[in-house]
C-alpha cells in the first residue's frame, strides 16, 4: 500500500514538473524565448485570431517614384503583397518623402509604436540604439550588391541574425530586413579627386554616422553631417564643397545640378535597414506575421533589382547631365584602402571590441569564398 501511495505521489510530482516547464514564460508572450544556437530564436506563442483588421504605417525619406527608386518600389511592391496576403486585413499606408518625420524621427517613433514601420539608413539606427550596426558601414567590405545581401542577410547569416535577436530585446525593434541600396561614391565642386590626398581639406558632407566621418578624416577631409532633405541647399549653397553617395541618389535629388565631380569610389555599400515594431509585429496573429514575412521577401527582390539597375545605368546618365565621372585605376583604388581601412577598423575595434569586428570580418570572408567556390562547381 505504501509502495502504491509512493508511487501516485512521484507521478503527481512528474506531471506537475512537465506543466511548470512547459509554460515557464506564458506571462510575457512579446519576449523572444532562448534560442538553442546562435541566431535562432523560438518564437513566442501567437495570440489567437479573432479576425481584427490591422493597419500598418510605413515611412521612409526618399522620393515616391517607384520607377526611379528602389525603396519607393520596395514600398509599392511591399503594400500590395501584405493586402493580398493578408486578405486586407491588414491595410498598409505609405509616407514617402519624410513626410512624417526624417530617418531618426521616423526610427523614433518605430520604437515607440507611433508608426510601425520606416526604411532607414542602417547607421541611422546604430547611432541612436544599437551600435554593433556600425560595423556594416566599414569601407569597401563587398564586392557585389549579391555578396552584400547574403552577408546581410538577418534569417540565414547568424551574426545578423543573433544582432537582430539582441536589437529586439534591447530596443523592442525587429529587422524586417537589411539591404545594400548601393555603393557610395565622392562628389565636389573644387576638383576630380583621383587619389584619397585629393579630399585633403575639403568640407564633405556626410550622413550621421560616425565610420562615414572617420573615413571622411581619414583622407583629410572634413565632415560636416547634414541632414539628407537638407544636403541640396547645402550644396547649393557652398555650406559644404561635396558629399559622398549613392548613384541612385545622386541621380533622384538632382545633385548633379550643384555638384560638378563624381569619383567612383564605391568606398562603402550603403546599406538599408527595413524596421518594424516588435510588440505591433508579435501582436498579430500567425498567420498575419507569416503575410509580412513573406511580402517583404517579395519587395526585397524588387528592391535590389531596380537598385542594380538604377546603378548600371546612372554613370551615362550623370555624364549626359555634364559631370565629370572619373574611375579610379586599381593603384589609386588600392591608395582609397588604404587610406581608410585600417582607419575606420581602429575605430570599430575601440567601439565593439576586437572579437566581434573579427567575427563579422570572417563572415565576409567565408561568405565571398562561397560565392567564389560556387562559381567553379
Amino acid at each position: 500500500m505504501k509502495k502504491k501511495r509512493l508511487l501516485v505521489t512521484v507521478a503527481i510530482l512528474l506531471i506537475t514538473s512537465l506543466f511548470l516547464f512547459a509554460n515557464g514564460d506564458s506571462e510575457t508572450p512579446e519576449a523572444p524565448a532562448a534560442s538553442s544556437a546562435p541566431g535562432t530564436t523560438v518564437a513566442p506563442v501567437a495570440p489567437e485570431d479573432t479576425g481584427t483588421q490591422y493597419t500598418l504605417k510605413f515611412s521612409w525619406a526618399d522620393p515616391f517614384d517607384p520607377l526611379k527608386q528602389s525603396t519607393s518600389a520596395y514600398a509599392v511592391v511591399f503594400k500590395q503583397e501584405l493586402e493580398r496576403l493578408s486578405g486586407g486585413r491588414i491595410e498598409v499606408e505609405l509616407y514617402p518623402a519624410g513626410q512624417i518625420g526624417d530617418q531618426r524621427s521616423s526610427t523614433e517613433q518605430v520604437a515607440r509604436g507611433t508608426i510601425e514601420m520606416t526604411n532607414i539608413s542602417s547607421g541611422v539606427l546604430a547611432s541612436l540604439y544599437f551600435p554593433k550596426l556600425e560595423i556594416v558601414d566599414m569601407p569597401f567590405l563587398f564586392t557585389s550588391r549579391e555578396h552584400a545581401a547574403r552577408v546581410l542577410d538577418v534569417v540565414n547569416n547568424p551574426i545578423m541574425a543573433e544582432m537582430n535577436k539582441e536589437l529586439i530585446e534591447e530596443t523592442g525593434i525587429r529587422l524586417l530586413n537589411v539591404v545594400p541600396f548601393g555603393p557610395r561614391h565622392m562628389t565636389n565642386n573644387v576638383r576630380r579627386i583621383k587619389g584619397p590626398e585629393d579630399v585633403k581639406g575639403l568640407r564633405i558632407r556626410t550622413m550621421e554616422i560616425t565610420p562615414h566621418m572617420k573615413l571622411v578624416e581619414a583622407m583629410g577631409g572634413n565632415p560636416v553631417p547634414i541632414p539628407f532633405l537638407e544636403l541640396y541647399t547645402s550644396l547649393q549653397t557652398n555650406v559644404v564643397d561635396g558629399e559622398e553617395n549613392t548613384f541612385q541618389n545622386i541621380i533622384a535629388q538632382n545633385f548633379f545640378e550643384v555638384q560638378d565631380y563624381l569619383t567612383v569610389t564605391s568606398h562603402v555599400m550603403g546599406v538599408g535597414a527595413t524596421l518594424i515594431n516588435e510588440k505591433w509585429f508579435r501582436g498579430l496573429p500567425q498567420q498575419l506575421q507569416s503575410a509580412v514575412v513573406e511580402a517583404d521577401y517579395v519587395a526585397q527582390m524588387v528592391y535590389n533589382g531596380l537598385a542594380q539597375v538604377l546603378d548600371a545605368m546612372a554613370a551615362d546618365t550623370l555624364v549626359e547631365k555634364g559631370m565629370d565621372i572619373y574611375y579610379p585605376t586599381p593603384a589609386e583604388y588600392k591608395k582609397f584602402q588604404d587610406a581608410t581601412i585600417p582607419f575606420v577598423r581602429e575605430y570599430m575595434v575601440g567601439n565593439l571590441g576586437e572579437e566581434f569586428v573579427a567575427a563579422f570580418l570572417n563572415s565576409v570572408e567565408t561568405i565571398s569564398a562561397e560565392l567564389q567556390a560556387e562559381a567553379i562547381q
